[in-house]
């Protein structure tokens, strides 16, 4: 009966599990769902399905994300389709409007070193015969849109260019305009026509076929400068010498221009570079007009000789300029048709790429509204199907799941007999019970005297029931000891044969109610016990023999296979002694207890002596009699 002192964790291994396996099907949130599901039974597919909308919404979702990447992606992919149509037409457009550029700048070549020329020439007003001609055909080649082009704030159509290029030929064949209102006239028109180019011209969404476009457009830029180079410099050689300071200036300008718009393109498309390499090996004349200081040490080679040629010879000079110059400009029409070919062939390939895309992604798009259909068709009847079955069930489920938390509430009931309800429910969440130390606790020790003596003289089978009514089957009017300490603050620790041990303070604290609860409840025990008859022996009553002590103790759960809730320390030794050196229907308790007893007011002690305690020694100790006010629970139980 007396306990060893132990410390730290007392039962580290232990878990109770078998209360956790229940506790999740018993709670009110599982009973809810059961409680739903049943409702089912009564309803009908669609109104299950409305029910579960959260599982279609699962199967929804991700089929109309994918619906819309699809859907995406064929937009995108007929808008590059389309893109690139656009701007295939618009690079054959732009094509047709450059060679017009390219034949008006020769007829503003032509024209202006006819004008200059100080006599008729027929030589060179046969050539310029020609190149009108050449510009007639690619003009009428034309197609302008509906409003025109814009040239000096009006718009001209493909008639009003027409029209107004035959008036000034006319001014230009009777020589009645100089030179600088033909170029300015040619020029304007160009300009405009360049403008136009550069505005129509639809780029596709390419890095690579974007920078062969703008390299294509520098390209005509500087033949358009190079095309005004070649009218002045046919006015140089008819003249022998630059007709004013401002058209050599004008000359120069141009010079860098082109040269800068030439640095343009070949930085957009390193091919031209490798292009006009193969030019220059074929041509040894073609440096000349590539560079500035080779040009220029022409012109100053030709006014040395000038003035000793004659005006035949002066324009066959020009003539030779003129030719010469043409062919280095056509060299960079045919490079920027080259260009021109690889930025069609390149649109093509994009165009053919977004084709292909386009017809994939809609293939795709189809065969997704077709699985989507079957998938969420299927996925619906599914879910039906289940919560159809579910129902089926369900009533099954819960009459099971209220069996359980039947089985589980008495369990717990069991588990709380055998171990405080604070420590239990810690075990439950397998965590472990630490042992506490307790400054304030009392202890009760009982015991039946002459228990020994009433063993040997009955069966066992008698010695059974005879506990059992003592100590569980009879309410607490009737002498009952484990209903009776529900009426008090108290928790017992153990019973082991005749022997009952009652603590006060532990598992819970409750400050400096522990020896008064004690000390009730072994007045009320004592009360009922005593004078109570043996069934199995008439005619002989019990004796009941307490012993109180209080202090400090250590408390904890002992053991893995039957864990039981132990107290151990001094005052546990004590509160034993205290029993065993006491009297049989008295209520033995210590000098401590008695103290604590005194502080309360309401009960009546008295002095016993100075005995000698084993193990102890020597010790006042006290009998506690009564209590001074009547104890409630008396007062309930006579008025019954």
């Amino acid at each position: 009966m007396l306990k060893g002192v132990k410390s730290g964790k007392i039962s580290p291994e232990w878990r109770l599990d078998f209360g956790s396996k229940a506790s999740s099907v018993g709670n009110e949130s599982d009973r809810r769902i059961l409680s739903t599901v049943i409702e089912e039974n009564s309803a009908s597919i669609i109104k299950r399905l409305c029910k579960h909308w959260k599982m279609i919404v699962v199967i929804i979702v991700p089929i109309s994300a994918m619906l819309m990447l699809s859907s995406f992606s064929l937009s995108r992919a007929s808008e590059i389709r389309q893109s690139t149509s656009t701007a295939i037409e618009s690079i054959n457009h732009s094509l047709k409007i450059s060679d017009l550029v390219k034949h008006l700048q020769r007829e503003r070549g032509m024209s202006t070193s006819f004008i200059w020329a100080s006599n008729f020439s027929s030589s060179i007003l046969d050539q310029l015969h020609i190149l009108r001609q050449e510009t007639n055909t690619s003009l009428w080649n034309v197609n302008l849109p509906g409003v025109g082009i814009s040239i000096q704030n009006t718009q001209w159509s493909v008639d009003d260019l027409m029209f107004s290029l035959n008036r000034h030929r006319q001014d230009v064949d009777i020589r009645s305009i100089d030179i600088v209102y033909n170029l300015d006239y040619y020029t304007t028109l160009t300009n405009a026509l360049l403008k136009y180019i550069s505005q129509s011209l639809t780029p596709p969404d390419n890095a690579a076929v974007q920078m062969l476009i703008v390299a294509s457009g520098a390209l005509l830029s500087m033949t358009d400068d190079r095309g005004i180079q070649r009218a002045l410099g046919t006015t140089f050689f008819t003249s022998c010498g630059w007709p004013s300071k401002d058209i050599e200036t004008n000359y120069k300008s141009l010079q860098g221009r082109s040269s800068a718009f030439l640095d343009t393109a070949m930085y957009h498309d390193r091919k031209i570079e490798i292009q006009l390499t193969e030019h220059k090996q074929s041509s040894a004349n073609l440096s000349n007009f590539i560079n500035a200081h080779d040009t220029f040490q022409l012109f100053t080679e030709y006014e040395n000789i000038c003035s000793s040629t004659s005006l035949p010879e002066r324009e066959a000079y020009s003539i030779e300029w003129f030719s010469n110059m043409t062919v280095f400009i056509d060299i960079f029409f045919e490079i920027r048709e080259s260009i021109n070919t690889e930025i069609r062939s390149g649109l093509k390939e994009l165009k053919s790429i977004a084709q292909f895309e386009f017809t994939l992604f809609l293939s795709t798009l189809i065969v997704a509204i077709l699985v989507s259909g079957v998938l969420s068709t299927w996925y619906m009847y599914c879910i039906a199907t289940l919560t159809g079955n579910l129902s089926k069930y369900a009533g099954k489920v819960k009459r099971k799941s209220d069996e359980l938390a039947q089985e589980k509430k008495k369990t717990d009931n069991l588990l709380y007999q055998m171990l405080p309800k604070k420590i239990a429910n810690i075990l439950k969440t397998g965590k472990t019970s630490d042992a506490e130390h307790f400054n304030k606790v009392t202890i009760y020790f009982s015991d039946i005297v002459g228990f020994t003596t009433i063993g040997v003289q009955s069966q066992p089978l008698d010695i059974v029931n005879l506990l059992n009514d003592l100590y569980s089957t009879t309410t607490c009017l009737l002498s009952l000891f484990d209903e009776c300490i529900d009426k008090y603050d108290v928790y017992k620790v153990e019973t082991i044969g005749d022997a009952y041990m009652v603590a006060s303070g532990v598992p819970t604290p409750n400050g400096g109610n522990h020896a008064p609860e004690i000390a009730s409840m072994a007045l009320r025990i004592r009360q009922e016990v005593n004078g109570y008859i043996i069934p199995h022996m008439p005619g002989r009553t019990l004796q009941i023999r307490i012993g109180v002590h209080s202090g400090p103790c250590v408390a904890g759960v002992v053991g893995t296979k039957m864990p039981r809730y132990c107290l151990f320390g001094d005052t546990v030794n004590t509160a034993s002694r205290m029993e065993s050196s006491g009297m049989g229907g008295r209520i033995h308790i210590s000098c401590v207890t008695q103290a604590l007893l005194n502080d309360h007011g309401n009960f009546v002690t008295e002095f016993r002596g100075i005995i000698d305690v084993k193990g102890k020694g020597p010790m006042a100790t006290y009998w506690l009699e009564r209590l001074k006010i009547e104890d409630p629970i008396k007062v309930v139980s006579m008025s019954l």
